[in-house]
């Protein structure tokens, strides 16, 4: 037999080469590990996604501040007067919306329907020509201003208090709700004690 044959040659390779693939799939594959680390990498991800989703807490605080309700009294020439139930910081014109807003004989010179509303609050709206007794509980109520519901600028009216304590009031008063007292103005960062009593005439919690 002659290898040189080029026949036989070309026969063999191919017997070898069939034998080496048999050999091949026949042999179990090693796990490479690449599905395992899939897989982890998922549940790293989903941890991790957890981990930063919005503390329960803080959300529930959020939920909280938005969903204040308070009672006003709306009395006069609306077209049904009564108690409503309105959201926090609304304005006078929300409250006598809900109450079927002003008869023809409602004179809305003497109300202010900018103005923020607060619980136990009374909204009269007089007739036409009537000497107005105030929109509000007392004209004496009227010019305090309110902590608990007054925006920056309304702060800043307040003696010694500047832009930079009416933002920290108001920061304090998302944070930890509303003040159950004057002298609760003293928790305030930059707020002492002489400090709320200029405020004590000017300022009111209701």
């Amino acid at each position: 037999m002659s290898w040189k044959n080029p026949a036989l040659i070309f026969t063999g390779f191919i017997v070898l080469s069939s034998l080496m693939f048999i050999i091949y799939i026949s042999v179990p594959k090693q796990e490479t590990g690449i599905e395992n680390s899939s897989a982890e990498n998922e549940d790293f991800f989903q941890e991790f996604a957890e981990d930063v989703e919005t503390d329960p807490k803080e959300a529930n605080q959020k939920s909280t501040l938005d969903e204040i309700i308070v009672l006003v009294d709306v009395k006069g020439q609306v077209h049904h007067p009564g108690v409503y139930e309105l959201r926090e910081n609304s304005r006078v014109i929300d409250a006598i919306d809900a109450a079927g807003g002003l008869t023809e004989e409602g004179d809305s010179t003497n109300v202010n329907f900018a103005e923020r509303i607060y619980d136990e609050m009374v909204i009269y709206v007089p007739v036409q020509g009537e000497a107005s007794t105030t929109n509000i509980q007392s004209a004496e109520k009227n010019d305090m201003v309110r902590i608990n519901y007054a925006d920056a600028s309304e702060l800043e009216y307040l003696p010694g208090i500047g832009p930079a304590k009416a933002e920290a009031i108001i920061s304090y008063r998302e944070e930890y709700g509303e003040f159950k007292e004057i002298e609760d103005l003293t928790k305030v960062s930059g707020i002492g004690d002489k400090s709320v009593e200029q405020l004590m005439e000017v300022a009111t919690i209701e």
